[in-house]
Parts: C-alpha cells; structure tokens; sequence
C-alpha cells in the first residue's frame, strides 16, 4: 500500500552519511568513467545525492517535500513514476532502496521511467534477497498487518535481467552488514501461533526505533516486544537452517548498443 503520509513524516534527519558511509563510497567507487551527468531516484534525504554532487551533475528527485530540505544539490520534487523531464537526459539513473517500497502499478511505471530518462546506464541498489515477511506486524487500531520499512517486494540479482532485457549487467555485488534470512514456512508457522507483540524481537530492532504509522489508517504507535516461548524457538530454529546474506545488492546496468 502507498501512503505519502508516511514519508513526510519520516526523521529524514537521523539518517547520514555516518551509517551509510560505507555504502556511498562503494557506490562512488564502481560509477563508470564516462558519467558526467546523474538522476538520484528517490533520493530520500539525499543523504547519498548529496556526495555524488560533489563530483558529479546530479539531480535529486523525491516525492516527499520534507525529504528534499537536506538535499543539497539540484532536486525536483516528483513521483518516480511520472517524472517531468525528457528522455535520454542524463548519464545515469541511480536509485538506492526505492523499488522494494513501491505497490505494482508504480513500480512498473517506475521501471519505465528508468529506461527512457538513462542515456546509458542505469545503477540500483536493493535490499538482497529480503524476505518482507520477517518484519512484519500489526496496527493496533485497525488490525492491517504490514511491513515494518514498507518493503513490498524482494530482489535477487536475477531479477534485474528480467526487467532490463534492453541492458547488459556489467557490474553487481553484494555489501553490508549480514543479515539472517527467514524461512517462509517458520514465518507462517510464527504468524499462526504467536501474538503480533511476539513477532519481533527486541534483538531485531533498537527499542528507540519502534515506532510505526500503518499505511491503511495512518495511525502512529509504539510496537512493544513480549517474550513467547514458543516464538523463541521458532526463531532458534531458523537461525539453524538459514543462511546470512550482506544486506545490499547492487547492480550496474548499461544499455545495449
């Protein structure tokens, strides 16, 4: 579900460039020679926008007004779907973490856009083989289950082949923190029998970072963790079977000449 309400009251402030250090310079590091010219796509706070602007022509865009005051570059405020600008008019098109968030209809739009901005090359980077389940809970005041982050969508680097069939990979890799993978069946199995205050535990995200708005009736609460048993084991259990991953993916795409 998409819900604008959400991302203009994000704390667009708590995130820099002291916790996506790491990422941005490995970004920088892999961008092709020959791009002079960049369009950040969903470019959030521009926290990654706003170092790619020191070396580069770079246009930010965003939907959300209160995301685009720390972007310090250029930036026009615009949906990833519709973006009012003519075709084959930059280098590159970049996005970081846009296309796991956004419902069907505008990701598929988006994916077009993509192609007829690029001049050449296209460079995303994605959640790595997320399971959108993992973090899920519940509203308290209308029951609507959910995505904690508003991941709609999970990406392997196989996918990208599908959707760009006009390009080439010629770069990808994958970067960041390990994260551990959910087994889908332990994650229905947790659904059923373990209360949603249960279903995410206090290890997975900080306490100070607990808050939620549900994209159905946009009500803002705290979600509290209470210890299960059996939500305990369930979790033991796949920290057996499953594997970790590096939280990122990225892939480099260059048109077909």
């Amino acid at each position: 579900m998409d819900n604008k309400i959400i991302y203009e009251n994000y704390n667009w402030g708590s995130l820099g460039t002291n916790k996506l250090g790491p990422k941005i310079k490995k970004i920088i590091e892999n961008i092709p020679s020959d791009v002079q010219s960049i369009i950040d796509i969903g470019c959030g706070n521009g926290v990654i926008t706003n170092e790619l602007a020191k070396k580069y022509q770079v246009l930010g865009v965003d939907r959300s007004k209160s995301a685009l005051q720390y972007v310090t570059s250029e930036k026009l405020e615009a949906s990833c779907d519709n973006i009012p600008l003519p075709s084959q008019n930059f280098d590159m098109v970049f996005s970081s973490e846009l296309l796991e968030h956004l419902p069907n209809e505008i990701f598929q739009k988006t994916i077009q856009e993509f192609k007829r901005i690029s001049k050449k090359y296209i460079y995303i980077t994605v959640p790595n083989r997320e399971n959108p389940d993992k973090l899920m809970i519940r509203c308290p005041e209308c029951k609507y289950i959910f995505n904690r982050p508003n991941h709609l969508r999970s990406f392997k680097s196989e996918d990208f082949t599908v959707l760009f069939p006009e390009y080439k990979k010629i770069a990808e890799f994958t970067f960041g923190k390990p994260v551990r993978y959910y087994h889908p069946a332990l994650l229905r199995l947790k659904r059923r029998w373990i209360p949603s205050i249960s279903w995410i535990p206090y290890f997975w995200i900080d306490q100070n970072n607990r808050t939620a708005i549900c994209p159905q009736c946009n009500h803002k609460f705290y979600y509290f963790y209470k210890f299960h048993p059996l939500g305990f084991l369930i979790d033991g259990i796949n920290v057996i079977i499953s594997p970790k991953r590096p939280y990122w993916l990225m892939v480099l795409l260059e048109k077909n000449s």
